[in-house]
């Protein structure tokens, strides 16, 4: 991880009251922006932001981030690279666990969860969670509306060299 993260939202965890949790609302600047849109490998990054709420869980040291991360990403086609924009809409739900020192001696946890990641410090990043948690909500083959056609196209073309080069031997 670099040194400098593009987009960070420190929250003090000692300002996390004792009950009731705390909602948050954070969006990235145009500058924090384009430089996920770096990191991403994006062609742009329009907008960034993640609102919800952080609240303690069923045990001690637990912690519970659950929120939304909205984002208007424009990626490259994998075919065409042309640009591919997306509107994403991403449910968040995270867990962690404060790392005191104490042995915490069992977090019961369902098969469908993750475990809590273990959290160092009094401070937790909500910025790096909302650029964690794009990244992997981002289409990892992102297509644009005429990759199929080109794909089809170039298909058709190799398939007719291919034809044509045996066709010489015989």
């Amino acid at each position: 991880m670099p040194d400098e993260v593009e987009f960070s939202r420190l929250f003090k965890l000692r300002h996390l009251p004792a009950a009731g949790g705390h909602g948050f609302a954070i969006e990235a600047t145009p500058g924090e922006c384009r430089a996920v849109a770096r990191r991403l490998e994006l062609v742009a990054l329009a907008a960034l932001s993640f609102a919800g709420r952080l609240d303690k869980g069923p045990r001690d040291g637990v912690l519970i981030v659950r929120g939304t991360v909205l984002a208007e990403a424009t990626q490259r086609c994998v075919v065409t690279l042309e640009p591919v924009p997306a509107r994403l809409e991403v449910p968040v739900e995270r867990y962690f666990v404060a790392d005191d020192g104490k042995v915490v001696a069992e977090i019961v946890v369902s098969p469908d969860d993750e475990e809590p990641e273990p959290l160092a410090g009094e401070l937790l990043d909500l910025g790096e969670i909302a650029v964690e948690e794009l990244s992997l909500a981002l289409d990892p083959y992102a297509q644009a509306a005429d990759a199929p056609t080109v794909l089809r196209s170039h298909h058709e073309a190799a398939d007719h060299a291919a034809r044509s080069a045996f066709s010489a031997l015989a």
